[in-house]
Formats: C-alpha cells, sequence, structure tokens
C-alpha cells in the first residue's frame, strides 16, 4: 500500500489529510508534525481519513514537512552536475545543512533576498526519517524502510553569490533563506517493504518558464540512501520529522567555466573584489532566477504508478514583498 498525505488548510488551522483523486479526506485524531504522521502504518493512516471531503483546488495546501526540522543535504551526488559543477565525481559523500525556516509549500512563492543576483534551483528527492538515527545504527538496503517513512518532492534553492562570493565558501548561508526549501505538495508513505525498491525507480523533472531544465533518475545517484544515512550516523543524531536531500541533477543555471575557477580559487582578490568578479563572471554567460520567473518540478516512479505531485513556484523580490 502506498499513501499520499497532505498538509493543507481551508479558512482555519493546519490539517492532515490522505489524497483521494482530486479531492483531500481529512484524518480524524491529533497530529502535530510530520513525525506524528510517520509514526502511524500507512494502512492505519488510511482507516482513520474520515468522511468528509475537500476539493484539493479549494485548499491551501502546506509543506507537508513541519518545523523544527534539521535539513541534511547531499552536495554534487550526480555525475553530470559534479562535472557541470567543475568538480571530479566525488570520493567522499558530500553533506551539509539547511536552516529548517527554509522550509516552505510546494505552491508559496520564492522570496529571492535584497542583493541577491545570482539565485539558483535544484530539485531533489527528499527522504524523511519515521525514526531517530544515531550512534551504533547501521542501515543497509534491506532496512531502509525501518529508518524512512516518506518520500517528497524538494528543491534546494540557492543564493550562488552568497555561497561562493564571501571570502570563505558559505553553503549554509546561502541555502538557508526562507522559503528556500520548498516541499510538497504531499508526502508519499510507502510500506515499510517497498521504500528500497521505489528508491530505485524515481525520476524527477524540472522546468524554468516551460523549459525543462533538470532530468534524471535515481539510478544515477552517487552515493545512495543507506550510505547517506551511515554517514549522517557517524557523525550527528536524526530525529523522526528530520529530512534528508539526495542531491540534485545536471542543468542547474550556475555552470562552472575556466575563468569562474580562477575567481574561486585565487587568493589575489579583495573580499568585495572577489564577490563582484564572481557575479560579473556568472551572470554575464546565465540569466538567473528573477521575479516573476516560475519553477515547475514533478517526481514519479518511472512506471507512472506513483506521483508525487508538481511544485508551482513564483520567483518574487523581497523588496516586493515589503512594499506591499
Amino acid at each position: 500500500m502506498v499513501i499520499k498525505v497532505t498538509r493543507f488548510a481551508v479558512g482555519g488551522e493546519p490539517l492532515w489529510g490522505i489524497l483521494d483523486g482530486d479531492e483531500i479526506a481529512p484524518l480524524e485524531g491529533t497530529f502535530l508534525s510530520t513525525a506524528d504522521i510517520l509514526r502511524v502504518p500507512p494502512a492505519e493512516l488510511a482507516k482513520r481519513a474520515g468522511s468528509e471531503r475537500f476539493a484539493i483546488s479549494s485548499a491551501n495546501i502546506l509543506s507537508p514537512v513541519t518545523a523544527p526540522a534539521q535539513i541534511i543535504c547531499q552536495g554534487l551526488n550526480y555525475a553530470d552536475h559534479a562535472d557541470e559543477s567543475g568538480h571530479a565525481r566525488p570520493q567522499k559523500n558530500l553533506l551539509f545543512m539547511k536552516s529548517g525556516s527554509s522550509l516552505s509549500g510546494a505552491f508559496e512563492p520564492v522570496i529571492r533576498p535584497a542583493g541577491c543576483q545570482m539565485l539558483d534551483y535544484e530539485v531533489e528527492l527528499g527522504l524523511i526519517l519515521k525514526r531517530p538515527l544515531g550512534a551504533g545504527d547501521h542501515v543497509t538496503r534491506e532496512t531502509l524502510g525501518d529508518f524512512i517513512g516518506g518520500l517528497v518532492l524538494c528543491n534546494d534553492v540557492s543564493a550562488r553569490d552568497v555561497m561562493f562570493g564571501e571570502p570563505f565558501l558559505q553553503w549554509f548561508r546561502g541555502k538557508s533563506g526562507r522559503t528556500f526549501c520548498p516541499c510538497g505538495p504531499w508526502l508519499v508513505v510507502p510500506e515499510a517493504h517497498d521504500i528500497a525498491d521505489m528508491l530505485d525507480r524515481i525520476e524527477i523533472r524540472l522546468w524554468l518558464n516551460d523549459k525543462l531544465r533538470q532530468s534524471a533518475h535515481t539510478r544515477d545517484l552517487i552515493f545512495r540512501p543507506e550510505t547517506c544515512l551511515n554517514d549522517i550516523a557517524s557523525l550527528m543524531d536524526l530525529s523522526a520529522g528530520d529530512l534528508v536531500l539526495t542531491g540534485t541533477p545536471g542543468g542547474v543555471i550556475l555552470q562552472a567555466s575556466a575563468p569562474l575557477a580562477q575567481i574561486l580559487t585565487t587568493k589575489l582578490f579583495k573580499d568585495s573584489e572577489r564577490s563582484a568578479a564572481i557575479i560579473e563572471e556568472a551572470t554575464a554567460h546565465a540569466r538567473y532566477l528573477a521575479p516573476g520567473d516560475i519553477v515547475h518540478a514533478e517526481m514519479y516512479t518511472d512506471d507512472r504508478a506513483v506521483h508525487f505531485g508538481r511544485q508551482s513556484l513564483e520567483i518574487v523580490d523581497q523588496a516586493d514583498l515589503r512594499a506591499a
């Protein structure tokens, strides 16, 4: 059994519900967080669906990943993205974090911070833990379903000029802006014994203004989910409801060039000069996300049996929101 769980509001407090065609069946009982949802087996969740129905079109769809949550990300986890970033295929898993306050919904605007000139997208598959992960835990392909409870479509929005324009790399700052982690529109919650197989059969796509920019299959992941979870467990503890992003494929806006690589590695620039040089070189050859742009993303199993939903994100300027 596979169910789709969404978090939504219809003129009031957030509710949880199960997707039923074009309608949402609210869940009976008290669920305050994603962790609460994933503690209940999917078959039991299905039994808790009430008789009331809301049309999806009438609901405000919210992020199905609730704060507070730790967000751990894999970098350069597809070979084509490593290539376009100017890196060789990594020999070690690259891990970094995003702020939990970056979580937002699949249809909420993405806010471009004041002064940001290199806003970029990164479509990703997200894994949500249903139990703690820590020292002493060892995850295998066969036991993935013991730790992962839900799968979700995500976007690791990134301010590249913040990431690379400082004297030291600032990945956390560049990836943690509010609205920089759109999730959903719903969680896909399979039975535990189906998790590993499903993770091998997922396709992801992203379009910018209706032009396909990213397309990949999870068979192309360099470091598999079990490897990633074991690397995390060797470093730190995760809790139920925490989110792991598995990396983005090729097709992001930022592309490595020899001049850009030279700027990034040189020590001859003053901080302000270095930032200006990076922006000048990178924006001379690409147009980054700007107000009015629409980013669509989809994810589904390769047999199209399970659809993870479609995101539609409009880029807005922080200054415009303040003016409004």
